[in-house]
């Protein structure tokens, strides 16, 4: 049983030209929890992240973040969106920009602080993530892993409520997947709440607190990783969990 939710979606549905790609998703992630969503490509899985901070706008359903409905037509989505942190396939950081500048540039300009605090704020941010002797140097200069994990720093030094993660190590090269995943569970350890669309199924297993496999827009089944990875309740479930016992 997930604790009271900070994140909370009722009956969303996503249409792209006519298609339906959600099909009325209803998903609770309780406070402090790790929530990951496995399944094969295609299956709605980055769509439904993307809902979740109106990224991508729900065709219909309700979304409430930390008490507040998000598809309210009076609310104000960039400041709900300073409450959920994204982290991005892609790293998405401006290459002129050093670490700290990366990930200080929201703080000053988003959240109004000043140089100061937000570098304070940016340095504790790296320290998180073991990147502090990194903060002057550039993009360019940092392996895949260091530049996700740059991106980890900029999203948690904006202190969110909840943290969105879209595939976070697809980008990587095998050998740098590991230390991003180290981190992510840190941040689990240290009480962030998080939603995590992976592919990587020891992650899911050791990791999270629970599993939701979607597959064809709908949430086929759910529970703990126990329940999804050794004892699968749903015959697509247990086709797609097989596939990756398989491999590994």
């Amino acid at each position: 049983m997930l604790p009271a939710p900070i994140l909370e979606i009722v009956g969303l549905k996503k249409l792209f030209n006519g298609n339906a790609v959600l099909r009325g998703i209803d998903l609770k992630l309780g406070r402090g929890q790790l929530m990951c969503v496995i399944g094969p490509s295609g299956s709605g899985k980055s769509t439904l992240l993307r809902c979740c901070n109106r990224l991508e706008e729900p065709s219909g359903g309700q979304i409430v973040v930390d008490g507040t409905d998000i598809m309210r037509a009076d609310v104000n989505i960039n400041q709900v969106r300073q409450r959920i942190g994204m982290v991005f396939q892609q790293f998405n950081l401006y290459p002129h920009l050093n670490v700290l500048g990366n990930v200080t540039l929201a703080l000053r300009k988003v959240q109004g602080h000043t140089r100061q605090e937000a570098d304070r704020r940016g340095r504790l941010a790296l320290s998180q993530v073991d990147l502090l002797e990194k903060a002057d140097s550039f993009p360019a200069q940092l392996s895949g892993g260091q530049q996700q994990r740059v991106g980890i720093a900029r999203a948690i030094a904006l202190e969110p409520k909840i943290l969105l993660f879209d595939e976070p190590t697809s980008a990587l090269d095998p050998e740098l997947v590991g230390s991003v995943l180290q981190v992510m569970r840190e941040l689990r350890e240290a009480g962030m709440t998080m939603l995590v669309v992976t592919h990587e199924m020891g992650f899911a297993r050791a990791a999270a607190d629970w599993v939701v496999f979607m597959d064809a827009g709908v949430i086929v089944e759910e529970g703990p990783p126990s329940q999804i990875f050794d004892a699968p309740r749903h015959d697509r479930t247990r086709a797609f969990v097989s596939r990756y016992t398989d491999r590994a």
